[in-house]
């Protein structure tokens, strides 16, 4: 019990802007828990997200195309941006058309490249879209805020039990130390839970979203494996905002 309350806490320093004035032991078992908080912690950053616009569309006359900006940008405040700076740096990083060890040292490198912007402009830019049409055209869709941000997290999580790390220090291997199989039904196990409250919404939604979830950890992998020699905390990083604005792709789609 304690184990699962510290790595709660350890969750909440590493991955969100949530000040938690303890220091935290990284403990095998404490950061393999922290690994099985992430997906709740997605759930915990979507109920947010959707209180804030449920209060926002029902209490002022915000404009629809106001609040799918600030539903973009509350998941990106909590999570102190982190996600996206790996994203940026994926991208620098792949279109430098480089080989692979060559594209982890531009992956190190703090400097923005023009890649890594046009690849966060164009990432955010369809996320907006898929929203905002997805919610114009159906308002149950909202509650996706919910629930893809514990998806996404599902699939960065999987990938360091399934993929190989590209390098022997870094974010991804520090936190594949700690995984096990147990990690594994863990998120299968939340996966099932989030499917089936998906069916209340929509039935092709919550079919999509158990085929993208699953082959989405293979697809990432082959993919990684291929353009850096495996995952590192950067690939992971851009792995969620894609994974992200991907599943509201299919919330458009099938809603």
């Amino acid at each position: 019990m304690k184990n699962f309350y510290f790595g709660g806490l350890f969750a909440l320093q590493f991955f969100s802007i949530i000040p938690v004035h303890l220091e935290i032991e990284p403990g095998l078992s404490r950061v393999r828990w922290s690994l099985r908080w992430l997906p709740l912690l997605g759930v915990a950053f979507g109920a947010a997200n959707v209180v804030f616009f449920l209060m926002m569309h029902t209490y002022t006359e915000m404009s629809l195309l106001s609040l799918v900006l600030l539903s973009i940008l509350i998941p990106i405040v909590l999570s102190g941006g982190l996600h996206l700076d790996g994203l940026m740096d994926t991208g620098d990083a792949y279109f430098s058309y480089q080989t692979p060890e060559k594209r982890l040292d531009v992956m190190k490198d703090p400097r923005t490249g023009a890649f890594g912007v046009m690849v966060l402009f164009l990432v955010l830019t369809l996320r907006f879209i898929f929203i905002y049409e997805a919610v114009r055209l159906e308002e149950a869709a909202v509650w996706f805020l919910l629930v893809i941000p514990c998806f996404a997290r599902i699939v960065m999580v999987g990938l360091l039990g399934f993929a190989p790390s590209a390098k022997t220090s870094g974010l991804s291997s520090f936190f594949q130390k700690s995984y096990k199989a147990s990690v594994t039904w863990w998120l299968v196990g939340t996966s099932i839970f989030l499917i089936i409250g998906c069916f209340f919404i929509s039935i092709g939604v919550s079919i999509a979203f158990c085929l993208a979830v699953c082959a989405g950890v293979w697809i990432i992998k082959s993919w990684a494996v291929k353009a850096f020699n495996g995952i590192t905390g950067d690939v992971c990083g851009a792995m969620l905002e894609g994974m992200v604005t991907f599943l509201w792709l299919i919330v458009w789609i099938f809603i």
